[in-house]
Formats: C-alpha cells, structure tokens, sequence
C-alpha cells in the first residue's frame, strides 16, 4: 500500500471515531433523559450548543406543532444510527458513501464533529480520485 492509500486510510479512521462519538454522546444523552438519570432541564441547558437537536425537537414540540416535532425526532434518531453504522464502516476501510453517510449523520447529531467528520471524508475522496487516475 502506498503512502496515499495508508494516509486515506488513516484519515477516514479520524473520521470514523468522530461520527462513533457523535452517535455515541446522543445514545447516552438520550437514554440519560427518558431513564430520567439526569434531569433534562440541566442536560438541555448544558448540552444545547454541542447537540441543538433535541433543544430544537423539544421547542417546537412544546410550540404547539406536535408533527414537526415528530419527523424531526425520527430524523434525529435515523441520524444517530447512520452515525453509528457509517462510523463502524469507515474504521473497517468500507466505501467512501458509508463515510459520507456517516458524516451526514454526525452533522445532524453534533454539527462540529460532523462538519469536521465531513472535511475528512471530503478530502479523503479527493485523494482516492487522484490515485485511481493514471
């Protein structure tokens, strides 16, 4: 394997841990509201700037329209599992569409760590088109 394909390859395993952590910190969150573990008044209040999702679920809910609220929960929720699948993918060296799948997840989960996950994934394809072309 040359130095391009090792550096590929260690680039997209960056950004396969930042979309695990992203899908990662949203489980844990989530499941810390509706066990009722932490109060999710004081999850909201801390947590809104690194995952605005939930803040922004929970205002439109309490805002009076319940269905937009909905789709946006089971985006939410579609978008923690491509995180976690696209970030299972990418450390074991899958397709560049299941790391920019991943990173689209992450960008909905914590969008610095999806933007970052994204930039990676991004660059990454750049290089594999560069080396696939004699």
């Amino acid at each position: 394997m040359n130095s391009l394909g090792k550096r590929k390859r260690r680039l997209s395993a960056i950004a396969g841990i930042l979309m695990l952590v992203a899908g990662c910190f949203n489980i844990f969150w989530l499941v810390g509201a509706f066990t009722r573990i932490l109060d999710i008044k004081e999850l909201l209040r801390i947590t809104w700037v690194i995952s605005p999702m939930p803040y922004i679920i929970l205002d439109i809910g309490f805002g009076g329209s319940a269905l937009i609220a909905s789709v946006l929960a089971i985006i939410f929720i579609l978008a923690i599992f491509l995180c976690i699948i696209g970030g299972a993918f990418a450390l074991r060296g899958k397709t560049w569409r299941s790391l920019l799948m991943g990173s689209v997840g992450a960008f909905i989960c914590i969008p610095l760590l999806g933007i970052i996950a994204l930039i990676i994934t991004l660059t990454t394809r750049n290089k594999v088109i560069r080396a696939e072309k004699p």
